[in-house]
């Protein structure tokens, strides 16, 4: 893959003229074909995307026409083979991306959980196809080091690195940096910081899961402090739990992969010394306790991020970052100002098409919603982050859906005041404050940067 490099002004000796001011427009996932529309409340949308020197979102999909791809569907798309045999995953036309690019949009990435649902080639393909509509994506490649190396745009004078990973992946997805001495080659695939739930009991509790494990035929002098019990084809679908401590209730952590964690830093810190400002993408579906978002009402717990999730957002913005966007939950979660430097712990939707219901789950109204973070810095400080609802119209028009209805609208002023309300009560944990005010016929969030 050629890299492009932003280039340096001899006469400052900085990326940019004005190295250290710029803005990012930052939205999530693209879950829904992205039409050219009409609808006023869309192309408002996008007069608020190009007013920022990048925007970014996610690519949740491949990009290449159907009847034309010569490749194969993986056995695992999304998580699983919930497609059946076939395989499959969301594909989106080529003229699509040309779309997104004139809508504004110069920075995708390509690291989550739907990159390898058809396998490199389809993977290669979708990386091509944005760069010829003037895209820049990373997090994927044929080899771990090019998944983990930074993407750089210069656009309005403004070089900006874009570094992604994904949390929430498939297991074969996994790119890999071979072994030359083995005479093995690196492995294709996504940039991925590996991170496994534990669950942790007192001993009275351990024993019993222990027993499990030697009646599913493990040795018992292996199984002292942790134990990994086995539920079907072997080491896929797996649990891990571990002693450690004498009394209590159960309690969740997460073990981080920590070579792919490191790899993150390294990257990051690389692009800092070549660029204005580094974004770094980070696709998490999981909240803390496993409780899923896809229920009538939101349950609150499926609002809390994993901790490893913000384990290595902090360490994505202590090893450089200006802003850490994580997408995947079908809703949004909270924002922290971390060190002064935005932290998204879900950022929505841009489009979506799933409707009100999905592989027979009723879905809650906050699928529906999205947000355009408008991101400022000012002489290197963080000096704005403005939140604009959008709405979709997926969850409120019952079967007759329109095709504009996946694209984003500005949300009218109830709405609006409703995603900003949730967005207020899930940033609260975060210590995050979140000024509500009227403007038109919407309303706007205003994150306070005085902490």
């Amino acid at each position: 893959m050629t890299m492009v490099r932003c280039q340096l002004d001899p006469g400052s000796g900085s990326y940019s003229h004005h190295p250290n001011s710029w803005s990012i427009a930052a939205t999530g996932d693209l879950l829904g074909e992205f039409i050219d529309s009409a609808d006023a409340h869309t192309l408002a949308v996008w007069d608020l995307v190009r007013s920022a020197d990048h925007a970014f979102f996610n690519m949740e999909g491949q990009v290449f026409r159907d009847a034309d791809f010569e490749g194969h569907p993986a056995s695992e798309n999304g998580a699983d083979n919930g497609w059946g045999s076939v395989g499959r995953g969301p594909t989106y036309e080529p003229e699509q991306a040309h779309l997104l690019a004139s809508a504004g949009f110069n920075l995708a990435s390509l690291a989550n959980n739907h990159v390898w649902d058809y396998e490199a080639l389809g993977m290669v393909t979708t990386r091509n196809n944005l760069r010829h509509a003037g895209i820049h994506s990373a997090g994927c490649g044929l080899s771990l080091a090019e998944a983990q190396q930074a993407t750089y745009a210069d656009r309005n004078g403004v070089c900006l690195a874009l570094v992604c990973a994904a949390g929430s992946h498939t297991p074969q997805s996994v790119a890999g940096p071979g072994d030359e001495a083995a005479f093995l080659r690196p492995r294709p695939g996504v940039n991925v910081v590996r991170a496994r739930h534990v669950t942790v009991l007192n001993d009275s509790d351990f024993s019993v899961i222990r027993n499990i494990a030697v009646a599913q035929g493990q040795d018992l002098a292996r199984l002292d402090t942790d134990v990994t019990l086995h539920a079907g084809q072997h080491p896929v679908f797996s649990s891990l739990w571990r002693r450690g401590q004498t009394m209590g209730p159960p309690r969740i952590v997460w073990d981080i992969n920590q070579s792919d964690l490191d790899g993150v830093k390294a990257s990051i810190r690389e692009a800092t010394t070549k660029s204005n400002g580094v974004i770094f993408s980070f696709h998490a579906h999981e909240s803390e306790s496993g409780t899923a978002d896809a229920s009538v009402p939101l349950p609150v717990a499926s609002t809390i991020p994993a901790s490893y999730v913000i384990t290595v957002s902090k360490a994505a913005v202590d090893s450089g970052a200006s802003a850490v966007i994580v997408h995947g939950p079908h809703h949004l979660r909270g924002i922290e100002i971390y060190k002064g430097r935005p932290i998204f712990y879900g950022i929505g939707h841009l489009t979506y098409s799933l409707g009100r219901s999905f592989r027979g789950y009723e879905l809650p109204i906050e699928w529906d919603d999205g947000i355009i973070a408008s991101i400022s810095f000012t002489a290197g400080v963080l000096s704005n982050v403005t939140l604009q609802p959008t709405i979709h119209s997926q969850l409120s028009d019952g079967d007759k859906k329109l095709k504009s209805d996946t694209m984003p609208k500005i949300a009218p002023v109830g709405e609006a005041r409703r995603i900003l309300e949730h967005l207020r009560k899930v940033s609260s944990q975060f210590g995050t404050a979140i000024k509500i005010e009227q403007r038109g016929k919407t309303c706007i969030g205003v994150v306070n940067l005085a902490i």
